[in-house]
């Protein structure tokens, strides 16, 4: 195998199993930050977890790690997109606003997609095998 197909392999499976999802991610991202001052429940926020179960059931992201970093970068571009970073009646501080990022992206990206992978593993071990003929 030439070394340009093996880059062509790599290049084609790290689309797969991580730009892709990561695209499929930011528009929720992007809708729960919007959300996060305007919501009177977490009601609002729920589309993030719930997108992040069916990526990671379909697509079946190998590293979740890595897309939950992705989700915490983008999580801060978005912030600071927005102009929340400089809001002094908030109470909050640029420091405490890139923490919480690290938990609010665990529990509505990490979590979900751990499940969603571990959902379809399980499906795909009790789902019966035809036998060789």
């Amino acid at each position: 195998m030439s070394t340009s197909r093996r880059t062509s392999d790599r290049l084609l499976t790290a689309a797969r199993e991580h730009w892709l999802p990561m695209l499929i991610l930011i528009a929720p991202i992007v809708w729960a930050v919007y959300q996060s001052d305007k919501a009177e429940s977490t009601l609002p926020m729920l589309p993030l977890p719930l997108v992040a179960i069916i990526v990671g059931y379909v697509l079946r992201p190998r590293h979740v790690w890595l897309l939950w970093l992705g989700a915490v970068v983008a999580e801060w571009i978005i912030v600071l997109a927005f102009g929340m970073y400089n809001d002094p009646d908030s109470g909050e501080t640029l420091a405490s606003i890139m923490i919480e990022a690290f938990f609010w992206m665990f529990m509505g990206v990490l979590v979900p997609l751990w499940l969603g992978r571990l959902g379809r593993a399980i499906r795909e071990e009790n789902t019966p095998k035809k036998p060789a003929t």
